[in-house]
């Protein structure tokens, strides 16, 4: 995925600059560097790990697919923050309190039998950590 591709991918978290918090990546050459999201974040949020993740279904219809992955990630404690599905491409900005927690609950999803199902469903993903600057 482009750098442009992304940035209009997450053009509807954008909002009044005074409202932005800028994310710094720490993992994701492919990614953008910073992303400013216009979303006011509570105070526990602000020394969160924050993972960007986007995916590509084969499936022209992903509606049912992004119901299904929505939860599995719920029943691994993954809640995003932002979901945002356009045609066959699903971007999901989650907040995370460490590494750690990040690393416990991807664990869960790939355990999950039901993911098992699910990722044959993908052709693609991409993913990158992100602190608040």
């Amino acid at each position: 995925m482009t750098r442009r591709e992304f940035s209009i991918s997450l053009a509807g978290l954008a909002a009044l600059p005074s409202l932005g918090v800028t994310l710094h990546a720490i993992v994701g050459a492919r990614l953008p560097a910073t992303l400013t999201i216009g979303i006011p974040l509570p105070d526990d949020k602000l020394e969160a790990l924050w993972e960007l993740r986007r995916y590509r279904t084969r499936e022209s219809h992903s509606g049912a697919l992004a119901e299904e992955f929505t939860g599995i990630l719920g029943r691994a404690a993954i809640h995003p923050l932002s979901t945002t599905i356009d045609g066959p491409c699903f971007t999901y900005l989650i907040p995370f309190e460490n590494l750690t927690a990040r690393d416990r609950a991807w664990t869960s999803v790939n355990a999950d039998p039901r993911w098992a199902g699910a990722r044959a469903r993908f052709q693609s993903y991409q993913f990158g950590l992100y602190r608040v600057a």
